[in-house]
């Protein structure tokens, strides 16, 4: 007779128990793996998708730059329908879901957001950015016989604008999203993404105030007369060196022309300040930030450089000044690079390789002769000047030069009109120190010539954001600048007098004397300074509240030195330290990661 009990019944009750767990564990463990491989495959489509949008993008950001607007619009549609797919894929209720998951959710938030924001610039951005294009043909703006098509870039500059606002929102954006605790190849990805669209965002914020700027400053409504200073990075100074030459370019009416140059001889010592100083300028840099058109760029401001380079200009050309500039041998390097050679009156040619040393070195191992060195050097500003109004540049190269040329911190604008100053001063052009820390804890290290000679020629810096702990007082970080002199050790004798000044200012000839200025954050002080030994330091608060610190050092041929100084500043940012440094002949800069003190 047959068994009439269940079959399990001869199992006992923790049997069957077990049992099922092992079955609801391995169902659930299927449900992992299957939601998993969801999430793998989407996760790998939507990488896929993003990598065929940056290929578009790029497609298109050479031909806008190439000015070939014509066949965009397929690009276009493209480049928006794989960040499209992009976002679907990473939009879910799954993907959602696995954004809360410990550990693990930071990863899907952070793709979610970063496609988001993809997609956000190929609907919001891109569009303006090829209709811009169709519009306006960058090479028709230079045509090559001395102007500057005006009136096109006043139609477009309310578009340019409105692209360059979604572009800043949409970068802000990013910048926000949250990597702390997400895969290397998350975070990676995700900071690739912050500095394309930080680039793109300030290369269109440019656009936007150029195109509001340039009309108007070439002429457009009115004549202009526009000062030059090139600098000389062989005698630095705060924004880069002394005007060793000074140009005068006239604009109307788009028209430019070239009115001369001027050797800092034409700009002997002022009898008195060309404009009344503050006596916070009378303390920490004399008279002669007002009477030496040398020493105009001594203050880490440039807005105060141009207001008294311009009263100087003023006297010396005899007309107003509306606007100055000031660009240094690497800048014209860079403008090279987009021109092409330029000839020069001795026969040889001024490139984009030997420009640098042949302005700040060899032109005094030519010419012994001062008087023939200004004649040298009026000749060059005058044979480049002309080479570029004469010449049609290639538009990505000049927008290459011109966006590292700022990246350097090596252009700088100032404009005697308060309108086009409010628009300049918003941006890295204007050299002024920021007026607040909310963006970003701002440190400045900048360097002054006290050899007065061209021995910085020889001087290779490097500076470092360091050390940074959060304290009771707030973010307490290190300055660290190392100064190395790479002059020969015969410098004192094989270099010309010229270059080493032969000791007439106090300084031994084939040595480099430095003052090294620490400009601090808002409300900051200085904790100490040493180079293995307590520096002298003369430690004053400017007008607007920041640390001014000040110490000098003096290197013999092939020496080095760090010069460690000790800031404590009463907050601490999300983000990097803004740090702004001289541009010198050689120069790095790094920052080590900085704490985020209350947050």
């Amino acid at each position: 007779m047959a068994d009439p009990r269940p079959a399990t019944a001869g199992i006992p009750t923790s049997g069957r128990r077990r049992s099922r767990l092992w079955w609801i564990a391995l169902a659930v463990l299927l449900v992992v793996l299957a939601l998993g491989a969801w999430l793998g495959v989407r996760a790998s489509l939507a990488k896929s998708a993003l990598e065929a949008a940056q290929a578009d993008a790029k497609t298109l950001q050479t031909a806008v730059l190439a000015g070939d607007a014509s066949g965009t619009d397929a690009t276009r549609q493209s480049l928006s329908a794989h960040t499209g797919e992009a976002v679907s894929l990473t939009s879910d209720p799954v993907w959602r879901t696995a954004e809360i998951l410990p550990f693990f959710g930071v990863n899907f938030s952070a793709v979610r957001e970063a496609a988001a924001a993809t997609d956000d610039v190929a609907v919001h951005v891109i569009p303006s950015v090829v209709e811009i294009a169709g519009r306006v043909n960058l090479s028709s703006l230079l045509p090559g016989d001395g102007s500057i098509a005006t009136e096109p870039l006043r139609d477009v500059a309310p578009t340019v604008a409105e692209a360059a606002a979604a572009a800043d929102a949409i970068a802000g954006r990013v910048d926000t999203i949250s990597t702390d605790g997400a895969l290397p190849v998350v975070a990676d990805a995700v900071e690739k993404l912050t500095r394309t669209l930080d680039g793109a965002s300030t290369m269109l914020d440019t656009a936007a105030r150029a195109t509001a700027l340039l009309p108007d400053m070439a002429g457009g409504a009115g004549p202009r007369n526009i000062m030059v200073m090139i600098q000389n990075n062989a005698e630095v100074r705060s924004s880069g060196g002394i005007a060793g030459a000074v140009a005068l370019i006239h604009a109307e009416n788009g028209v430019i022309s070239f009115a001369g140059t001027r050797g800092s001889d034409d700009f002997s010592k002022f009898p008195a300040p060309v404009l009344p100083l503050t006596p916070f300028e009378q303390n920490v840099y004399t008279d002669n930030l007002g009477t030496y058109i040398q020493d105009t760029n001594l203050t880490v401001d440039f807005s105060r450089t141009g207001e008294l380079a311009a009263a100087m200009g003023t006297r010396v050309f005899g007309v107003p000044i509306d606007t100055v500039v000031a660009i240094d041998p690497y800048v014209l390097a860079h403008l090279l690079q987009a021109t092409g050679p330029v000839a020069l009156p001795d026969g040889s040619e001024l490139t984009a390789d030997n420009a640098p040393k042949t302005l700040l070195s060899d032109v005094y191992a030519r010419f012994p002769d001062r008087l023939v060195q200004d004649a040298f050097f009026a000749a060059v500003s005058g044979s480049v000047f002309e080479t570029m109004i004469s010449r049609s540049p290639d538009p990505a190269a000049l927008v290459e030069a011109l966006s590292a040329s700022a990246e350097e911190n090596r252009l700088h604008l100032w404009s005697a009109v308060p309108a086009e100053q409010t628009l300049i001063a918003q941006t890295t052009l204007a050299g002024i120190p920021p007026a607040t820390d909310d963006d970003a804890v701002y440190t400045g290290v900048y360097l002054e010539d006290l050899t007065r000679a061209k021995m910085d020629y020889y001087l290779e810096t490097k500076v470092d954001l360091r050390d940074a702990r959060c304290t009771s007082q707030g973010a307490e970080y290190v300055v660290a600048v190392t100064l190395t002199s790479t002059a020969p050790a015969d410098a004192a004798t094989s270099l010309p007098d010229y270059v080493t000044a032969g000791g007439r200012f106090g300084t031994p000839p084939g040595d480099i004397a430095t003052r090294v200025v620490i400009h601090g954050p808002l409300g900051a002080a200085l904790l100490g300074a040493s180079d293995g030994t307590d520096l002298p330091v003369k430690a004053v608060t400017d007008p607007n509240g920041r640390l001014y610190a000040q110490t000098d050092v003096t290197l013999t041929p092939g020496a080095s030195t760090e010069l460690v100084f000790t800031v404590v500043a009463p907050k601490a940012s999300d983000v990097p330290p803004n740090l702004v440094t001289t541009p010198g002949i050689t120069g790095k800069t790094t920052i080590s990661t900085f704490p985020r003190c209350g947050s």
